[in-house]
């Protein structure tokens, strides 16, 4: 069983001069040369970056992170809107095993490697957040505001980031 999971894990590349990584869904290049600004650029598939060499893994999640709550503050208020609900407060962060999650308070966390994923995976986890701000479970009532909240195919997104899952949580480890 071990050795089937070990078999089965991705290996995550680091973060250096001609990696490839995800971006939206896509795959992009990273492209460093001093020369490039030291804030990362976004030029058809490549990341353009600069600065020094050493500090590049750090530029790039933080950029990562930046697109991820401009993103997902989007998604926000758009499915708050169709909810007819006021958009509650947006924090971004890192959890190892979930996703998303919504307090008993209102609050939504998104995880930024969403950024990653194409975006309607990204979308569907925000409209999930958001029917448990009505649903506090994962009822069937909930899953049938959810089906009718999102706009898309949530099984298919949902496939989607159990295939892929693993490559968005190796991006920029160890």
């Amino acid at each position: 069983w071990l050795a089937r999971q070990m078999e089965r894990a991705v290996v995550a590349e680091p973060l250096a001069d001609g990696a490839a990584v995800l971006f939206m869904g896509r795959e992009v290049t990273l492209w460093w040369d001093a020369a490039h600004s030291r804030t990362p650029k976004l030029a058809n598939d490549s990341l353009l970056i600069g600065g020094e060499a050493t500090s590049l893994p750090g530029r790039v999640t933080r950029w990562m992170q930046s697109q991820a709550r401009a993103a997902m503050a989007d998604d926000l208020a758009f499915y708050c809107a169709r909810a007819a609900v006021s958009a509650p407060s947006l924090s971004i962060g890192d959890a190892r095993s979930r996703w998303g999650s919504c307090s008993l308070r209102g609050g939504i966390r998104m995880n930024w490697r969403l950024i990653m994923a194409i975006p309607e995976v990204r979308r569907s986890v925000v409209a999930h957040e958001v029917a448990h701000l009505r649903h506090m479970d994962h009822s069937p009532q909930f899953y049938a505001y959810l089906d009718a909240l999102f706009d898309g195919d949530r099984r298919a997104c949902d496939a989607w980031l159990k295939t892929n899952g693993a490559r968005l949580r190796a991006f920029g480890a160890v």
